[in-house]
């Protein structure tokens, strides 16, 4: 999710208008034209009555008619009243949220960052006692990615980043989540899934890896990870996973190195 696209202002304006799209005034001028022309025909039908007698009519019917006026234009104008303080109730809804969203979410990456971590998994492991459905992490590390910031400059760097971010939001379901750990490093959680379905995850992953490798266009960048999975089982603490899944993915990167190294010295 993109929270820096949201314009906050410009939305407040889009619902203010909806106040405004309000027939009220017309509702009320339409009543008026219609006392009117009551009045016009009682007035045409009362010729023929005793002038004293057609008087207290007009009378009676002006303040009747005054009367319906008056309340049809207070209840209007307390509906409108009411409608304002619903949009300005929304309005605030709309702010704690964008705050809320703002607090839990990356701008660089646009994904969770590390504070969300906690919250979400205590909800995941509440799901898993609850309906038994297996939650695997993911500890994904970007290659060489100093090096990209030392030759590149940091900006080059925030790039790859939201690159990498974009690249793993396409990789996931709509039930498992992406975090920006820290640096270069991304977490993600597969809800309601299998070692079969993770694997799947990670060969996906490095498709898209691959892919953007073969259209990136800037600096000849080749991206690699390397990358690490646990489960939670029953009364596994949280941190317990994590590391367990950042050891996997630090003997993944020493795996990878080792075969680079073998492969510089065999040609």
């Amino acid at each position: 999710m993109n929270l820096q696209g949201l314009d906050l202002e410009r939305i407040k304006e889009h619902v203010l208008g909806l106040g405004k799209i309000d027939y009220a005034w017309w509702r009320i001028g339409l009543l008026s034209v219609l006392i009117l022309v009551g009045g016009v025909l009682a007035w045409v039908s009362l010729r023929d009555v005793p002038e004293a007698t057609g008087a207290i009519i007009v009378v009676l019917l002006y303040a009747l008619a005054m009367t319906i006026a008056g309340f049809n234009i207070y209840a209007l104008l307390s509906r409108r009243d009411e409608q304002r303080m619903r949009l300005e109730l929304l309005l605030e809804s709309l702010a704690r949220e964008v705050e809320r969203l703002s607090s839990i979410y990356d701008p660089i990456t646009r994904v969770y960052n590390r504070q969300f971590l906690e919250e979400m998994l205590a909800k995941e492991i509440t799901r898993y006692e609850r309906f038994r459905k297996s939650v695997y992490l993911m500890v994904i590390d970007l290659n060489e990615f100093k090096g990209i910031n030392d030759h590149l400059g940091h900006l080059m760097g925030d790039f790859v980043l939201a690159e990498m971010g974009q690249i793993l939001r396409a990789c996931v379901r709509g039930c498992d989540y992406v975090f920006r750990y820290g640096g270069d490093e991304f977490l993600v959680v597969l809800a309601e899934t299998d070692l079969v379905g993770a694997e799947v995850v990670v060969r996906r992953l490095h498709q898209r890896i691959e892919h953007w490798n073969e259209s990136n266009k800037v600096a000849n960048l080749n991206l690699t990870v390397s990358l690490g999975i646990s489960v939670y089982s029953e009364g596994r603490k949280v941190t317990d996973m994590i590391n367990e899944a950042d050891q996997a993915m630090y003997t993944n990167k020493r795996a990878r190195r080792a075969a680079a190294a073998e492969s510089q010295v065999v040609h």
